[in-house]
C-alpha cells in the first residue's frame, strides 16, 4: 500500500497537481482614501487581505475610476514578501510633501473625484469600492476608510513607512485696505 501511496504523489507531483504557492496580484483591496479639496493631493491605499506571501504580479493590472473612465496601469512589479503588506499609490503633489512616505506609484491629480466613484482593481470582483459624493474629507487631514468611517490619514507604503499628512493651503492675506473718512 505505502509503495502505490509513493507512486500516486510522484504522479501527482509530475503532472502538476500540487497546490504550491505561485505568484499572483489578486488578493490586494483599496483600504484608504485621501484629497485635499482641489484634487491636486490625493492617494489610495491597498492592503493585501489575506496574508498571501506572493501577492506581486502587478505589471501591467490596472485601477479604473469607472464613472471618469480614468484607469492607472501598474507598469512594475513588486518584490520580496507581500503578506499583509500594504501599497501606496499618490500624486507627485502627495509625494512632495514634507515627511510624507514614498508612494510606491504615482498617480495623475484629480484620479479621485470628489463626486462620487466606483474603484475597480484589475477583474477581480471583490477588489472593487464605491463611494459617493461628500464621503472623502477635504480638510486636508481626514481620510476615508474602506469601512466608511473617517479618521486622520495614515498613509503606508510598501516599504513599511507611514505617516499622516497636512495637505491644507495656508491662508493668505491680501492687502488690508483701510479707508480714512
Amino acid at each position: 500500500m505505502r509503495r502505490w501511496i509513493l507512486i500516486l504523489a510522484g504522479l501527482a507531483l509530475a503532472l502538476g497537481w500540487t497546490s504550491t504557492a505561485r505568484a499572483a496580484s489578486h488578493l490586494w483591496r483599496f483600504h484608504e482614501v485621501f484629497s485635499s479639496a482641489d484634487g491636486t493631493i490625493q492617494f489610495i491605499e491597498m492592503q493585501e487581505c489575506c496574508g498571501a506571501t506572493a501577492e506581486h504580479e502587478l505589471n501591467a493590472k490596472w485601477i479604473l475610476a469607472v464613472g471618469t473612465d480614468t484607469m492607472f496601469t501598474f507598469r512594475k512589479s513588486l518584490t520580496g514578501n507581500t503578506a499583509n503588506k500594504y501599497l501606496l499609490l499618490a500624486t507627485q503633489g502627495f509625494a512632495d510633501l514634507p515627511g510624507a512616505p514614498a508612494p510606491d506609484f504615482i498617480i495623475p491629480e484629480g484620479f479621485l473625484p470628489l463626486d462620487g466613484e466606483t474603484l475597480e482593481y484589475w477583474m477581480y470582483s471583490d477588489a472593487t469600492w464605491s463611494y459617493t459624493a461628500g464621503q472623502i474629507p477635504v480638510d486636508g487631514v481626514t481620510s476615508l476608510n474602506v469601512d466608511g468611517t473617517t479618521g486622520v490619514n495614515s498613509p503606508t507604503n510598501y516599504a513599511g513607512v507611514s505617516s499622516s499628512v497636512v495637505a491644507v493651503e495656508p491662508a493668505t492675506w491680501g492687502m488690508l485696505k483701510i479707508r480714512m473718512w
